[in-house]
């Protein structure tokens, strides 16, 4: 296979950050030469590489998507202390990637860098929660999490924060919060949360009717899709 010479900064990158960057921007040119260096850190156990190798074969990048190597090489980095490792452990359980689903383990895992701030792990906590599967229903625990990841930007979370202070679910009913949560994710092109806001505005849900206020979150919504790939 030709390797592509042109990425971006190359020359000023080291072997192992080169072959990471080649990880994280899917360049598929250089696959084979950034596994061959990925392999060499992850045998000598540097978590960095033995994570990326983890995304490689949970992702299939230029080679067969093998899980259970995945899960495998996420679980050496976890071993030392690699987040984002955890991470991706807890959502092979959480989604059942090679493995049953199972929600408790899911949470064990997204427990450690939801902890840190990991906005993801913080999110996913927040639906095990709010579903109950595995755990233990718990809505108050559940917005709890969800709200850790919406102050840190999360969208998905900003909208679900914003549904729970609109209906009162884990969290005191307070509508101007719930506008205040939506209005964030729908800034943050969530078309749900702009979806949801037109409804609320057309029809006076929690607000004052205004229907120009109704037809620009709707006209957002509506450049979203025109604007999709």
């Amino acid at each position: 296979m030709q390797e592509n010479s042109a990425i971006p900064f190359e020359s000023q990158l080291n072997p192992l950050e080169w072959a990471k960057f080649v990880v994280r921007t899917h360049s598929k040119d250089n696959y084979n030469n950034a596994f061959s260096i990925l392999l060499s850190h992850a045998e000598k156990g540097q978590p960095d590489a033995e994570f990326c190798l983890g995304l490689i074969y949970a992702r299939g990048q230029g080679i067969s998507r093998d899980f259970n190597l995945a899960r495998s090489w996420f679980e050496r980095a976890a071993e030392q202390g690699h987040l984002s490792a955890m991470y991706f452990i807890g959502k092979m359980y959480h989604r059942g990637y090679g493995v049953p689903k199972d929600p408790d383990m899911a949470a064990r895992f997204y427990q450690g860098p939801a902890d840190k701030g990991d906005a993801r792990a913080q999110y996913a906590l927040g639906t095990i929660y709010f579903d109950g599967a595995g755990v233990g229903k718990d809505p108050i625990a559940a917005a709890e999490w969800f709200s850790l990841a919406a102050h840190a930007g999360h969208s998905e979370a900003q909208f679900i924060l914003g549904q729970l202070y609109k209906t009162g679910c884990g969290v005191e009913q307070d509508v101007a919060r719930a506008v205040d949560w939506l209005t964030s994710a729908a800034m943050n092109r969530h078309r749900g949360a702009q979806i949801l806001l037109g409804n609320m505005y057309e029809i006076g849900d929690g607000v004052p009717a205004d229907p120009d206020e109704a037809d620009r979150w709707y006209g957002m919504s509506e450049k979203i899709v025109t604007s999709a790939p």
